[in-house]
């Protein structure tokens, strides 16, 4: 059992803090957020304190970290936390729903996975990664770090997801697809053939992708 830490004050971090404290045995102890969007000095019954001083309440020696679970600036602001979190010498604890079927070779530290998720075997996850409930991945799969998967969705055997990758709910590939990093996949998009990095791929306008946009929208996230 370990004492967490959960970064952010909204409602996923809520969410969070329900999960944890009714599937696993690990306890949070507090809440952190940028001391610029700090409101209070307590968030859904425990302390929040600032992420600058975060080791005056909660020393890396005493806790682990759990979040923020969140895609903002396409996965880039949970990319930098979690490596500052480790840079100061704190660990980062998982959350895998009870319910999951995870047969992967590997899944990395820090791993957010919700009920209904099935990983089939010799698929690996990357470290940093939010899996939302109730999706698929098939064998010999390959999800890189800091992705952000929405919920329902279903990735063919053999994908190839690079770092930083935001699919959204009931998007998918079909087996041996490649998507490059930092690409937007919007819900119900169905990827069917090799996408370059930093593309957005909308519903049923796979063709009309672009390398531009990608950034556009990892600034309004």
């Amino acid at each position: 059992m370990a004492d967490i830490v959960i970064f952010g004050a909204s409602v996923g971090a809520q969410v969070v803090h329900a999960y944890v404290k009714r599937y696993s045995a690990d306890r949070v102890v507090g809440f952190a957020i940028d001391a610029a969007y700090a409101t209070s000095d307590r968030y859904d019954g425990l302390p929040l304190v600032s992420w600058e001083r975060l080791e005056d309440a909660f020393p890396p020696t005493q806790v682990k970290l759990l979040g923020p679970i969140s895609y903002r600036r396409l996965n880039e602001f949970r990319r930098d936390r979690y490596l500052e979190g480790k840079a100061r010498g704190y660990s980062f604890a998982s959350f895998i729903h009870p319910s999951c079927v995870i047969d992967a070779s590997e899944v990395g530290e820090h791993c957010f996975i919700l009920a209904g998720t099935v990983i089939e075997p010799f698929a690996t996850i990357g470290n940093n990664t939010v899996i939302w409930g109730r999706t698929y991945i098939g064998h010999h799969s390959v999800i890189a770090d800091h992705c952000f998967i929405s919920g329902e969705v279903v990735i063919g055997a053999t994908t190839r997801l690079g770092e930083r990758c935001f699919l959204g709910i009931r998007s998918g590939t079909t087996p041996g697809t490649t998507i490059d990093d930092g690409c937007f996949v919007s819900a119900g998009a169905f990827v069917t053939k090799n996408i370059p990095a930093a593309s957005v791929v909308r519903r049923a306008d796979e063709l009309n992708m672009s390398q531009v946009p990608a950034d556009r929208i990892r600034r309004l996230l």
